[in-house]
């Protein structure tokens, strides 16, 4: 066609010329299908997921060998995660824990088990980790460990159990855990 242009005297304008009914075309279907949305400040922060810790926490007592405690918390506090679990390597026992996100959007985690204090340590970290203090809550004597990501591992012996307290809660938090945890009596 001799109207037609030679390609050596196409431009950035008729490039752009081009692209303009593109990019609406595909802005009207983006549209339609409704599956994308413009939000200048960024997502908002939802809900946690719910969790019922003390219909898990009661089915647990009945598959392991070690006394259950399902503490009372807050009512502003909110289950979000629970998880029966056997150590791995060559650990035997089992480990059954429930994570509450606080009022002020932080996270606790309340684990229970039949391992060795070391093992349940190793559980939370990844590896045996330093003891960094003690803290007493009550009658009850708390080992301090760090974990490698800076959150505190709070580990109490009651006995047949052995009780590990993790998070980025506050240590007020974790006291007011600590003893939630230490007052519930065992489900039999």
């Amino acid at each position: 066609m001799p109207a037609d242009k030679p390609r050596i005297l196409q431009d950035n304008r008729d490039l752009i010329l081009t692209m303009i009914p593109l990019v609406a075309l595909i802005l009207i279907f983006t549209a339609l299908a409704g599956q994308c949305s413009f939000n200048p400040g960024g997502p908002e922060p939802g809900a946690p997921p719910q969790f019922n810790a003390e219909l898990a926490l009661e089915y647990d007592a009945t598959v392991v060998d070690f006394p259950i405690r399902i503490p009372d918390v807050s009512e502003d506090w909110q289950a979000n995660s629970g998880v029966r679990d056997e150590p791995a390597d060559d650990r035997t026992g089992t480990v059954t824990w429930v994570g509450y996100v606080t009022a002020d959007s932080l996270y606790l985690r309340f684990s229970q088990s039949d391992v060795s204090e070391a093992d349940l340590v190793a559980y939370h970290t990844g590896d045996p980790e330093a003891q960094e203090g003690a803290a007493t809550v009550g009658e009850t004597s708390w080992t301090v460990y760090r974990a490698a990501n800076g959150e505190p591992i709070w580990v109490a012996d009651l006995g047949e159990v052995r009780v590990g307290l993790t998070g980025s809660a506050s240590d007020a938090q974790f006291r007011e855990l600590a003893e939630k945890v230490v007052d519930a009596e065992p489900v039999s």
